[in-house]
């Protein structure tokens, strides 16, 4: 049985995040971690309606991420690779380096050199270091085409599609950004990377089985929209993706370790419809490997795709039924201090750039310099505030301009809008459903106002 090295491989993991999440009460687990999970709320299943009110990812040791060579050169890898599914995909001599050097540390790791271990002596006999190097190269970063049902997939890699993710969408349409799917796209690091760069919306975590972060907080199952953007920051493409999902905390290198070992499993038939059953540390997961598929439909030698599916753990709470029981966490709002958001206008009449407002009252008895605030979206976009002294009673209108992709954006459809000071403390903080074109809304009572 190679069960248990799967779990060795987990262990060995020495680059790996902690991660924190929150319990049912909505407090942190653990608020020194170096990930602080945020699942919050079950998803609807649209892309249309979103009810995470905040980031999956609350915060993220970045500072640690740039310090690892490892994670710095999986990260270097992440923009070598077209969104469109169809567009031609190939290695330059300078990404072929940036390659090597990945499976240099990766190969060094004690997760992969477990995984050597075993496959060396039990599925592979006596294959050698450069062979395995060879075959490292080939399943993950080779481009091939993919046959599958009477279809046929150009330009396919398996890092590509496992952690990177494609997009599937029409081109060359009138409309200003399309609407497609995502296929792929299992890596916490680029999901962290893409929230914080704007890129990617997280609506929400949907199970099957198990429960949210507090089940297990290095996996999270979720829905999501990929905003993908061109060069200049203009919006081509809105991809979903009704059910998704990765480990989180866990290193490129622990991850290349497991799909690898799966890979070969798979090759000799050790797996049961393309999923093998293990258990990592506290919880149970159906580890899914898909090969390429040739065009005689045997097993390619290239990974198709890759990604954990979270089975639950001995802590999983059911109702007498056998229903999972979760308590989703409700977002506090706080709109009582002395500074408060008194409207807003999502939804202007035509064009949205530079027209779209939001008003601050000050509602104490005092002065506020207002020098260094900012108004926040729920993606944490800034926008600015005048740096003035607003008087006792007095209403201030800020202009959300949408200067840049990375400005707030107040969306028509849900929103969060919340008030931060100079050293980024949260001071207010409101929420709105379906704005309707031209209608302003009221979060506050100004009295005599």
């Amino acid at each position: 049985m190679s069960d248990h090295i799967y779990q060795a491989i987990w262990n060995e993991d020495a680059d790996r995040f902690s991660v924190g999440t929150r319990n049912v009460d909505g407090d942190w687990t653990d608020m020194t971690a170096d990930i602080l999970l945020d699942e919050q709320v079950k998803a609807k299943g649209s892309r249309q309606i979103d009810l995470a009110a905040n980031p999956l990812f609350a915060r993220v040791d970045f500072d640690k991420m740039a310090a690892s060579d490892l994670y710095q050169s999986f990260i270097r890898l992440l923009d070598n690779y077209a969104v469109h599914f169809r567009d031609p995909e190939t290695i330059s001599p300078a990404e072929r380096d940036e390659i090597e050097g990945f499976l240099d540390l990766v190969i060094a790791s004690r997760p992969m050199q477990i995984a050597f271990e075993h496959i060396s002596a039990e599925l592979v006999r006596d294959m050698t270091a450069e062979t395995f190097r060879r075959d490292l190269f080939r399943m993950w970063f080779e481009v091939y085409t993919n046959f599958f049902r009477g279809k046929s997939t150009h330009f396919c890699t398996g890092f590509e599609h496992v952690f990177v993710g494609e997009g599937k969408y029409k081109k060359g349409a009138n409309s200003a950004s399309e609407k497609g799917e995502i296929s792929g796209y299992h890596s916490w690091v680029k999901f962290a990377l893409d929230e914080l760069n704007n890129r990617v919306d997280y609506l929400g975590y949907k199970y099957d089985l198990g429960g949210p972060g507090p089940e297990n907080p290095h996996v999270v199952t979720l829905q999501m929209v990929w905003n993908h953007q061109d060069m200049t920051g203009n919006l081509v493409a809105e991809l979903f993706k009704s059910k998704g999902g990765f480990f989180v905390g866990s290193s490129p290198a622990c991850e290349f370790a497991l799909g690898t070992l799966a890979y070969y499993e798979g090759l000799h038939g050790l797996l049961t419809n393309q999923k093998k059953r293990v258990q990592l540390g506290e919880g149970k997961f159906d580890l899914v490997m898909y090969h390429e598929t040739t065009a005689d439909g045997s097993l390619g030698q290239h990974i198709r795709s890759f990604y954990p599916v979270f089975l639950g753990d001995g802590s999983t709470r059911t109702d007498d039924s056998g229903n999972v029981v979760v308590r989703p966490r409700t977002v506090e709002m706080q709109n009582d201090g002395p500074l408060r958001i008194l409207s807003a206008l999502p939804n202007p009449p035509g064009d949205d750039q530079g027209t779209e407002w939001v008003e601050i009252w000050n509602a104490g008895a005092a002065d506020i310099d207002l020098t260094g605030y900012e108004l926040r979206d729920k993606m944490g976009r800034p926008q600015p505030v005048e740096a003035v002294v607003l008087i006792a009673g007095a209403v201030l209108k800020v202009s959300v301009t949408r200067a840049t992709v990375h400005h707030m954006q107040m969306s028509n459809r849900k929103g969060l809008i919340t008030l931060h000071d100079s050293s980024g403390e949260m001071l207010a903080s409101v929420n709105y459903g379906q704005a309707a074109e031209g209608a302003v809304l009221t979060f506050a009572e100004r009295l005599g106002g």
